[in-house]
């Protein structure tokens, strides 16, 4: 009777938790004492969340509340556990009761593990609960990121960097993609619209230009457009070969690096056919030059190699045998365009002005005249910029005569 009484004593601990009342997957109702979140008035008349300080507030009251009610749920599932254990060890505890010890046992196993599931669910209507609040999950409080900036091309700008080929994954497009947006709408729309040149013109000037202004990395990027519109890999050589004349090796030889690697990955066998019309001797390269002299700068020139000061004879010497028995006489590009790119290396490195005159009367002689020469200046204006863009057609002015 006695064992009996102690048992009784033991059920009323466990009435304080009944095992059927956990359910780990029902939904957990709202703490009464929580208020709902407020909302205001919107000016159509509909009803939308307070700021997210107040909801941020509500929220949360609402995680101390249920977190509150867990710890006092655990608590009593730990005091019923140990009102068992110690009445399955006092000594008194006779049979019947030391038998239902084992189903007490297992009664505080089932208990915990539902305690747990609980928990589990009551962390997942947390989440939810945040949701309501924020609009979103608590594990993507942090702002989203903004969408990179996607550059807006005229359709004209579109059309020209379609020709060239241009390609999407340019480091400038994901680095500075306004730039490229300004730069290109510029260059490949305003600059072609108003400056009416074939494209194979076009580009030709804008490598020669990025020659004379040592614009290398551009040169490499610009080259593939180039061959891409129509520019043949002979011209390509022949504006960067003529280049030693008028800026020196020390300065060309990185853009003949670049054009091979350039040539090679388009496909293109190296070394190209022969362009040369002057055989490697004196005679020959003199008669070659001076033709060529005369056909740039007229009937004056002939025995130019002859007219060398006194103390440096061999400067007009090798200007007549070298920069145009080597260079101009060969096959690739016209007088015309020889004259044409040697403008554009001349007026890009700024400073010789007086060679820039002599070779702008030398492109008027060459059929490339004030017109001509004010389209190829304002085609390089985004290569070059506007000061050395300004001079160059001030010397124009100078030498053609002003037209209002």
């Amino acid at each position: 009777m006695a064992d009996e009484e102690k048992f009784e004593d033991v059920e009323v601990v466990i009435e304080d938790v009944e095992v059927e009342d956990v359910q780990p997957d029902s939904e957990v109702e709202p703490d009464p004492e929580v208020e709902a979140v407020p909302e205001s008035e919107s000016d159509d008349g509909a009803a939308e969340p307070d700021g997210e300080a107040t909801g941020r507030a509500i929220h949360d009251e609402r995680v101390a509340a249920i977190a509150e009610r867990i710890a006092a749920f655990v608590a009593k599932g730990e005091e019923v556990i140990a009102a068992l254990e110690a009445k399955a060890d006092a000594a008194e505890v006779g049979e019947k009761t030391r038998a239902a010890s084992s189903a007490f046992e297992d009664f505080t196993t089932t208990l915990q593990t539902r305690v747990e599931k609980v928990a589990e669910q009551l962390a997942q209507d947390l989440d939810v609960i945040a949701s309501a609040v924020y609009g979103k999950d608590v594990d993507d409080a942090e702002p989203e990121e903004a969408e990179p900036y996607q550059p807006q091309f005229t359709p004209a700008a579109s059309a020209l960097r379609e020709r060239m080929r241009v390609g999407s994954g340019s480091d400038l497009l994901l680095t500075d993609p306004e730039f490229v947006e300004r730069f290109a709408n510029f260059a490949f729309d305003d600059v072609p619209t108003d400056v009416d040149l074939p494209d194979r013109t076009r580009f030709m000037c804008w490598l020669a230009t990025l020659l004379g202004c040592q614009g290398v990395d551009e040169f490499r990027a610009l080259l593939p457009a180039a061959l891409n519109v129509g520019l043949e890999p002979e011209a390509v050589k022949e504006v960067v070969y003529q280049a030693v004349a008028y800026l020196g090796i020390g300065r060309v030889y990185p853009f003949l690096k670049a054009t091979n690697e350039v040539l090679v990955a388009a496909g293109v066998e190296l070394p190209l056919k022969p362009q040369a019309t002057t055989l490697p001797t004196e005679e020959s390269r003199y008669e070659g030059g001076e033709k060529a002299q005369v056909a740039c700068f007229g009937e004056q020139m002939h025995g130019y190699k002859d007219r060398g000061a006194a103390d440096y004879p061999h400067i007009a010497q090798w200007l007549v045998k070298n920069c145009f028995g080597d260079w101009y006489t060969r096959g690739g590009l016209t007088i015309a365009e020889r004259e044409m790119v040697t403008f554009c290396f001349i007026a890009a490195q700024g400073g010789c002005e007086a060679q820039l005159r002599a070779h702008t009367a030398g492109n008027v002689q060459c059929g490339n005249d004030r017109a001509f020469l004010i389209k190829v200046v304002s085609n390089n204006v985004p290569f070059i910029g506007y000061p050395r863009s300004l001079n160059a057609m001030a010397i124009v002015e100078e030498v053609t005569g002003s037209k209002e």
